[in-house]
C-alpha cells in the first residue's frame, strides 16, 4: 500500500525515524493523521505512539523519546503530562504529541480516565471510532488495522465505534465522543453506522461531565463547516441540543408572521446559519440572532413581531457565551452584530447620507458581519436587494471619503480653551453634538462646529 506523507510532515517524520532507529524505539503515526492520509485530506495534527523495543512495558516511552529527539535536534524541552504518559514537542514548527500504547479506566464522575501501559491492540480499541484507530508504522510504513474495519469504513464513509463489545458504555464514559461523532460526520461527509448512532442516545444530562470549554471547541468546529444546520438537527434528534443549547432547542414551533417568514423560529435560524460564510463571529451571531424571540413569544401571548427582539437576543447570547467560556471580546462582537442586524432592514432610499453614516458609525468594526447577517436573515424574500442598495451607497460615500469619520474633530482641551470654562459633564455633551453635526456635514470645520454648538447649547 503506497502511503504519501505531505511535505510539511516529511522532515518531521524523518527526524522521528532517525531517533527511533538510533535509540531502539518503534514509532507509529496514529489517529486522525492516518485517516486523513487515506481520504486525501491535509492532516492537521501529528500524534506519535512510541514503544521501547527493549521494554514493551515502559510507561515513559513517549516521554523519554520526546526528550531524546529534542536533545538530538536541539528542539528545547518538551511539555510533559506525567499522568497520561504523554509529551508535546514542536518540531519544524508543528506541534507533535508523543504517547504510549495505553489502556484506560473511567470514573463515573469524570470523562478523564486513569491510564496504564497497554498493547497496540488495546490502544486501538480504546479509541472512539474505527477510522481513527489506524496505526501507520513509521519504521516500515505498514498500516495496522486492529479493529479490522477501519480501512473498510473509510472506503464506505462510515463512522463506527472502535470497540463494539464496549458499545454500551463508550459514549457514557466520555459523552464528548457524541459531539465528536456528529462533528466528524459533517466534517468528513461520513454517515454514522446505525448501532453507533443508537448508542449515542445516552442520557442527555451525561454531557454535564464534559467541561464547557470542550463543548465550545466542538461547537466552533461545527460552525466552521459548510452546512452546520445538519449537525444541530442531529444533536436535536438525539436529545442533546436541549442540554448544550436549550436557547436554540426551545425555538422549535414558535411561529412567525407569514408575511416575513414561512418557517418557525428554529428552522429559520438554521437556514440563516447555513446562508452565512464560515466565519466564527458571523456564524455564532446567526445561531443566536433570534434567540430572544422565545421570551417575546411568551410576553406577547404567542405573537412574534418583526422587530424588537434584538435586545433580548443580545442578553441571551451573552448568557450562552459566558456559560460556554467564550472570550469576553468575542462575546462583545457577537452581541454587537446581533444588536444591529435589524438596522439595515429599516433602510429606504429616503435615507439621507447622514443616516447612512449614522448606521456605519453604529456598526463600527462589525459592519461587514452585520450586513452579512441581515442579508442572510432576508433569505430569498427579495429584501436582500435593499441591503445591496445600502452597501452601494456606503461604498460611494467611502470612495468620496465621506463615510466613516474616524478622527476626533475637536478634543477636550480645545473645547475647554474655546469656551474658557471649568471641566464638567458639559464637555462630553459638546463632543456628542459636534459628532452629530459631522454626520450631517462631514466637511464642517472645527471653527464652524464650535460656533454652532455654542449657539445650540446656549453656552456664553
Amino acid at each position: 500500500m503506497n502511503i504519501t506523507v505531505p511535505d510539511k510532515f516529511a522532515g518531521i517524520i524523518d527526524k522521528i525515524l532517525q531517533t527511533a532507529v538510533e535509540k531502539g524505539y518503534e514509532t507509529y503515526a496514529v489517529g486522525g493523521f492516518v485517516r486523513d492520509l487515506f481520504i486525501g485530506r491535509e492532516p492537521k495534527d501529528l500524534d506519535i505512539m512510541v514503544e521501547n523495543i527493549n521494554d514493551r512495558a515502559d510507561r515513559l516511552a513517549g516521554i523519554n523519546f520526546s526528550r531524546q529527539i529534542a536533545a538530538k535536534f536541539d528542539l528545547g524541552e518538551p511539555v510533559v503530562f506525567e499522568r497520561f504518559g504523554t509529551a508535546k514537542l514542536f518540531i519544524d514548527g508543528e506541534e507533535v504529541e508523543f504517547v504510549m500504547p495505553r489502556k484506560e479506566y473511567y470514573d463515573s464522575s469524570s470523562r478523564n480516565p486513569d491510564t496504564e501501559i497497554g498493547t497496540l491492540g488495546q490502544d486501538a480499541l480504546r479509541r472512539d471510532f474505527t477510522v481513527n484507530a489506524l496505526f501507520l508504522s513509521l519504521n516500515d510504513m505498514r498500516v495496522l488495522d486492529f479493529t479490522s474495519k477501519g480501512l473498510k469504513d473509510i472506503e464506505d464513509k462510515i463512522i463506527r465505534i472502535a470497540d463494539p463489545s464496549n458499545s454500551a458504555v463508550i459514549f457514557n464514559q466520555d459523552p464528548l465522543r457524541i459531539l465528536r461523532a456528529v462533528r466528524q460526520s459533517l466534517q468528513l461527509g461520513f454517515s454514522i453506522e446505525t448501532e453507533t448512532y443508537k448508542e449515542m442516545k445516552v442520557s442527555p444530562e451525561r454531557i454535564k461531565i464534559v467541561s464547557p470549554e470542550r463543548v465550545r471547541d466542538e461547537i466552533n468546529k461545527i460552525l466552521a463547516e459548510k452546512k452546520p444546520s445538519e449537525a444541530f438537527k442531529m444533536l436535536d434528534d438525539i436529545d442533546l441540543l436541549g442540554e448544550i443549547l436549550p436557547e436554540i432547542s426551545r425555538l422549535k414551533n414558535l411561529k412567525q408572521p407569514e408575511k416575513y417568514h414561512a418557517d418557525d423560529v428554529y428552522n429559520h435560524t438554521l437556514k440563516v446559519l447555513d446562508r452565512t460564510e464560515p466565519e466564527l463571529v458571523l456564524r455564532m451571531s446567526a445561531l443566536l440572532h433570534d434567540s430572544g424571540k422565545f421570551n417575546a413569544y411568551k410576553e406577547t401571548g404567542g405573537k412574534i413581531t418583526f422587530y424588537g427582539h434584538e435586545n433580548e437576543s443580545v442578553k441571551i447570547a451573552g448568557d450562552v457565551l459566558k456559560r460556554l467560556k467564550y472570550p469576553k471580546e468575542f462575546a462583545q462582537k457577537v452581541s454587537a452584530v446581533i444588536k444591529n442586524h435589524m438596522y439595515p432592514k429599516t433602510y429606504s432610499p429616503q435615507w439621507g447620507d447622514a443616516a447612512v453614516r449614522r448606521f456605519a458609525k453604529a456598526a463600527g468594526e462589525n459592519l461587514e458581519s452585520i450586513l452579512a447577517l441581515s442579508r442572510a436573515d432576508y433569505g430569498k424574500t427579495g429584501g436582500e436587494s435593499k441591503i445591496g442598495e445600502l452597501i452601494s451607497r456606503m461604498e460611494n460615500l467611502k470612495t468620496a471619503g465621506l463615510l466613516c469619520l474616524k478622527d476626533e474633530l475637536v478634543n477636550g482641551a480645545e473645547i475647554l480653551k474655546y469656551f474658557n470654562m471649568p471641566r464638567g459633564a458639559w464637555v462630553g455633551e459638546v463632543k456628542n453634538k459636534i459628532e452629530e453635526l459631522r454626520l450631517e456635514n462631514p466637511k464642517i470645520t472645527k471653527k464652524e462646529a464650535l460656533e454652532t454648538v455654542k449657539t445650540l447649547l446656549k453656552i456664553k
